[in-house]
């Protein structure tokens, strides 16, 4: 079963355990059905009672059922009593019920209590029997004890069942936390600490695979100086900024990186180089209007873009030289500005 069906299974009706009990409360339904359609077939002395019996039988677990309600012990004991009271009325194949009642119990009480739902199945079956039973033969005697045998070995194989599923359980939690730690793992690798977005490795990566696309190498124009000028810790605080900017630039298949220092990648699948060149003047407008302080000194900051278009006949390395030679025009022809390939 996948994680999304379990999760969904989880959701109606709790764990696999909890599914197999409300399985068998459902076959036991059918079951019933079967017994009160042979008294009403072949109507025997109390088949009356046995028709209601069943019926209550049914509706009860019928009702249990479309409340998708997990099974509980009351649930339990109103149903064996209701077995004992088919059984004292001489309903036919009702031995079913008492084997898919006592699976229901082991797989709710477990295993270090399955034995004493074995003993009280079998004790309720036994002197239900006993009631209705005129004479002791030796094929009545030898009958019952088979079922008793069939009670037991059917507890054994519930407890057996409840124990590989939830080992299954335990493995499929182990793995799930394996699979959480590596994605999370994988997550910090590929992404940069200070602004969020993708990093190199993760440029590399995504843009290996991809066959066009439009590309924006976008750099923050004398950052060095502004290091320089004013500290690191502001030269941080506007990587970051400008890096939250980038981040309303993208959508849907859009990739945002910092590929490396004051410079960062965009990558855009989807569109045309001329929306490409929207979208970077946009961005160029709204870092050049965005206010940075340093000590209540607002600083200017600019950035320049350069723009390219990888083709299926180039390579992705290719398509980046020639972003970062129109960024390099940008730059020369005064900065603040793109310039495309």
């Amino acid at each position: 079963m996948s994680t999304k069906k379990r999760l969904h299974a989880a959701r109606m009706g709790g764990d696999p355990v909890s599914q197999l009990q409300i399985i068998a409360r459902q076959i036991s339904t059918i079951s019933a059905l079967f017994t009160m359609l042979v008294a009403i077939i072949t109507p025997g002395t109390h088949w009356g009672m046995v028709v209601i019996l069943a019926a209550l039988y049914i509706g009860y677990n019928m009702y249990l059922s479309l409340k998708r309600a997990k099974p509980h012990l009351g649930e339990l004991a109103i149903d064996l009593m209701l077995c004992a009271g088919l059984t004292i009325s001489g309903a036919m194949y009702s031995n079913v019920l008492y084997y898919l009642l006592l699976m229901r119990m082991v797989l709710k009480v477990g295993r270090d209590r399955a034995w004493r739902m074995t003993m009280a199945v079998s004790s309720v079956y036994l002197l239900a029997n006993a009631i209705v039973c005129d004479e002791v033969a030796l094929t009545f005697l030898m009958e019952r004890l088979y079922n008793v045998l069939g009670f037991a070995v059917l507890a054994f194989t519930a407890v057996y069942m409840l124990n590989v599923v939830t080992l299954q359980l335990k493995h499929e939690g182990q793995i799930a936390e394996l699979m959480k730690e590596n994605a999370h793992h994988y997550e910090l690798a590929h992404t940069d600490e200070l602004t969020g977005l993708l990093n190199h490795r993760a440029y590399l990566e995504k843009t290996a695979e991809l066959q066009q696309y439009v590309l924006l190498i976008v750099d923050i124009d004398h950052f060095k100086k502004l290091n320089d000028t004013y500290g690191h810790l502001f030269g941080d605080q506007v990587l970051s900024t400008v890096g939250n900017i980038i981040k309303t630039r993208v959508r849907g298949n859009d990739m945002a990186f910092r590929y490396g220092g004051e410079e960062f990648a965009l990558v855009f699948p989807d569109i045309p180089l001329e929306v490409g060149l929207k979208i970077a003047e946009k961005l160029r407008f709204q870092v050049a209007n965005c206010d940075f302080f340093h000590n209540n000194e607002r600083v200017k900051i600019t950035i320049s873009i350069g723009l390219s278009r990888k083709k299926p006949s180039i390579a992705s390395q290719d398509a980046f030289r020639e972003a970062d030679s129109a960024l390099y025009r940008a730059k020369r022809q005064g900065r603040n500005q793109c310039a495309v390939f």
